[in-house]
């Protein structure tokens, strides 16, 4: 009698198990919203040198595939107090961030250095998940908290780059 026992709770065990890993895989084929976030922190990372793909070893290769990138030290595990999307004098979509005050002023050091420089230099690569997201050009030093992702976003790339760059899942 306990050994019929023993195994029935076994067999629910192992069903309940089954049925758990049934529905992961399932979200994971149907793309379904995870519930864990995407990335919690970021690097900022200046860049050396471009090339294009495909990527040798040693280089970062862009989310989109298009190129490559050479990146010297830079900033690691930064998180992003707040990051939101929104237009720039109503026309074009940025992303605008606030960071914390110790990755603030870091992050002000490191654009002093590299705004004098000549392209490809004078970019800096926001790297998530080993991937370079954007690597846009520092015209000019950034010295509060606050600062300004611009490129060729759509209203869905930069919201969708604010959701990464805060850990918000899709």
């Amino acid at each position: 009698m306990i050994a019929i026992v023993a195994g029935t709770i076994v067999a629910l065990g192992l069903a309940v198990v089954m049925i758990f890993m049934a529905a992961r895989v399932l979200t994971a084929m149907t793309g379904a919203p995870r519930s864990e976030p995407h990335v919690t922190s970021f690097a900022l990372q200046p860049v050396l040198e471009t090339s294009s793909i495909p990527c040798a070893t040693g280089t970062v290769g862009a989310l989109d595939g298009t190129s490559c990138y050479k990146l010297g030290q830079g900033l690691t595990d930064i998180t992003a107090e707040k990051a939101e999307a929104g237009l720039s004098g109503g026309v074009t979509w940025v992303v605008q961030v606030t960071l914390n005050n110790t990755d603030s002023a870091k992050f002000a050091a490191l654009t002093s250095a590299l705004y004098q420089l000549p392209t490809p230099r004078n970019q800096l690569a926001i790297v998530i998940d080993g991937k370079v997201v954007t690597a846009p050009a520092i015209t000019q030093p950034i010295s509060g908290p606050a600062l300004e992702i611009s490129g060729a976003f759509t209203q869905k790339d930069a919201t969708d780059l604010a959701r990464r760059l805060t850990g918000v899942p899709d």
